[in-house]
């Protein structure tokens, strides 16, 4: 299978070579536009640890590219990327019990919505198979709900833990169906699953996100 480079776009903020001056090749499908490239030499320079610019780009979705043409051919008629109908930032931050949840971006499709967050906290303790997510519940002012997500995932991010006290997980949240266009604010409750098993139980982290 080829790759259409006419396709290309950067793997970091997702724009094609129209909309930026310079683009670079890397392996197979990546790409970095010249404005990603000075956004990332800027952070390397930085000393800060957590920076505002490092934390506003591990936070960015990741961007889908095209498929290879010969997968593209065996697909016809199914939808292989879908793009987001609208995107809402975010940026709100709360801390409690030695953690912080970052939300950073929400964005609207056609039959759901995901959320992108940063969860700052320290690090599991050993025995842990696997990192549980956030517990999410939502609602808008119109009375709709959704309680957990469904297909959201979390990922650890090492490399963005310069205290070796706490690590940093980057998460999204899926939920479906997206919010009626009546709707005009949801309220966001996101809890520790693990606080539950605290004496007292831990608090929720609370916000709320104009549509």
């Amino acid at each position: 299978m080829s790759f259409d480079r006419s396709l290309a776009r950067c793997s970091f903020c997702g724009k094609r070579p129209p909309e930026v001056g310079r683009m670079i090749a890397g392996p197979g499908a990546a790409y970095i536009c010249d404005n990603c490239l000075q956004l990332c030499n800027e952070i390397i320079e930085d000393p800060t640890p957590f920076s505002p610019k490092a934390l506003e780009l591990a936070s960015r979705p990741p961007v889908v590219i095209a498929a290879p043409q010969g997968l593209n051919q065996e697909l016809t008629g199914e939808v292989i990327a879908q793009e987001p109908l609208r995107n809402i930032t975010i940026e709100l931050e709360q801390k409690q019990h030695g953690m912080t949840v970052m939300l950073h971006q929400l964005q609207l499709y056609q039959k759901h919505f995901e959320l992108d967050y940063l969860w700052i906290r320290p690090p599991f303790r050993a025995g842990f198979a696997f990192v549980p997510r956030i517990i999410f519940l939502v609602r808008d002012n119109i009375g709709n709900h959704w309680a957990g997500d469904r297909g959201g995932m979390l990922l650890a991010r090492p490399e963005l833990a310069s205290d070796p006290s706490l690590a940093v997980y980057q998460g999204n949240a899926r939920f479906s169906p997206p919010p009626s266009p009546d709707a005009h604010m949801i309220t966001i409750r996101a809890a520790d699953p693990l606080g539950m098993f605290e004496d007292p139980p831990l608090h929720t982290w609370n916000f709320e996100v104009t549509l």
